[in-house]
């Protein structure tokens, strides 16, 4: 009788939707001062960017059904690519993923600039690009829209760790670093606070306004997508067009 009963909870447990579900992973990677990591889990989350989802999985009561997953930039923008309980942020919304991923949390808009140290590096035109070394996250809507503008026999370098290239661009390994004013400013404080010497470093140009986002898999199961949904909404249609190519457009700064 014993075994009996023991056989029928484990099936009901096994029929369970709670037991047959998986938890929904979101991939995210130290991006300071916007995304922090103090901790593994979600009370790990830190920066603007990561106490915004931390406090919304809070507050939804649904936080076990999550799981925080600490990666490089590019293994998250594998693993929201195949997998289909998978979350990343922050993820640049562009034209080219527009349909390859769903759109739930709209978190900023940011500009990204083009900085140098060198004072006789100028940019006045598109083709002034292709004359230097520039820095910038290895995988990112930066890198991707650099070499839109140089070309793929360009001298862009991408880098895992955007902080890098900070070092990089102090030690005159590269001439310019595409980031964004947050990211330079994090740098420039933690340089300083290891006792480096700094030299000066100037905006050259405005490359163009990039809109953050908590992107989630396009095949997404119903059961995972109600989830999210509850948890954080889902987010609301947006236009998003391909950035002119023209050296006009450029100088203007209205890419994007």
């Amino acid at each position: 009788m014993f075994l009996n009963i023991m056989v029928l909870a484990g099936f009901m447990a096994a029929a369970s939707p709670e037991a047959g579900r998986s938890k929904i992973q979101i991939y995210t990677v130290e991006t300071p001062p916007t995304v922090v990591k103090k901790a593994d889990g979600v009370d790990g989350l830190g920066g603007e960017f990561g106490k915004l989802i931390a406090a919304t999985l809070k507050k939804s009561g649904k936080e076990k059904d999550f799981e925080v997953v600490w990666v490089p930039w590019k293994r998250a923008l594998l693993e929201v690519e195949r997998n289909p309980h998978a979350l990343f942020f922050p993820f640049t919304r562009t034209f080219e993923r527009e349909y390859k991923f769903n759109w739930i949390v709209h978190l900023a808009d940011v500009d990204c600039w083009l900085y140098a140290v060198d004072s006789n590096i100028q940019i006045t035109d598109l083709k002034d690009l292709r004359k230097y070394r520039i820095g910038v996250l290895s995988g990112s809507a930066r890198e991707q829209e650099l070499l839109r503008y140089t070309g793929k026999n360009s001298k862009v370098e991408g880098m895992t760790e955007d902080l890098g290239n900070y070092r990089k661009l102090q030690s005159g390994r590269i001439d310019i670093w595409a980031t964004h004013p947050t990211v330079m400013a994090e740098a420039q404080k933690n340089f300083i606070s290891q006792g480096q010497s700094v030299r000066t470093v100037r905006s050259l140009k405005k490359l163009f306004s990039q809109s953050l986002w908590m992107a989630g898999n396009r095949d997404m199961p119903d059961t995972s997508r109600n989830l999210v949904q509850t948890v954080f909404g889902w987010g609301g249609k947006r236009s998003i067009k391909p950035p002119p190519m023209t050296s006009g457009d450029f100088l203007d700064g209205t890419l994007l």
